[in-house]
């Protein structure tokens, strides 16, 4: 029988998740992209899921997208979101294709529709990292 864990040990941050941090850092978003096939991804990782290809460089996205889907949290995970719950966690279909999960800003969720066009906004954590959000679009 194996042993239940009720608190895991967090996963731990390897270099392709490094470096997409290291991107939020500077305020911009960055996603991989294959040099083989021109296919985009996240979440990082060393092969193409398309191709196969280990070769592969990370590009600046738009930061823009529309809401693929939602879900609205009502208990806060982390001290950082106490006092703004509940909360809505968006999957964003991004232009170049690949789907990025991430809080909502400036919108209520009430508001929120499918398709909705948004685009990316950081914002500085108390540790000095930034988390990417998104807002509804402002430019086109």
């Amino acid at each position: 029988m194996s042993e239940f864990i009720p608190n895991p040990p967090p996963r731990p941050v390897t270099y392709l998740d490094e470096q997409f941090w290291q991107h939020c850092a500077t305020g911009k978003l960055g996603f991989q992209c294959c040099e083989q096939c021109g296919t985009w991804r996240h979440i990082p990782r060393y092969m193409c899921a398309k191709c196969g290809s280990d070769e592969w460089a990370w590009r600046e996205s738009t930061g823009r997208g529309e809401v693929y889907t939602w879900t609205v949290c009502y208990m806060p995970m982390s001290r950082e979101f106490e006092t703004i719950f509940p909360y809505a966690v968006l999957v964003v279909e991004m232009e170049e294709g690949v789907r990025i999960t991430a809080g909502l800003r400036e919108l209520d969720y009430q508001e929120l529709s499918i398709g909705l066009p948004v685009e990316v906004v950081f914002e500085p954590l108390a540790d000095g990292t930034q988390l990417p959000f998104f807002r509804p679009r402002r430019s086109t």
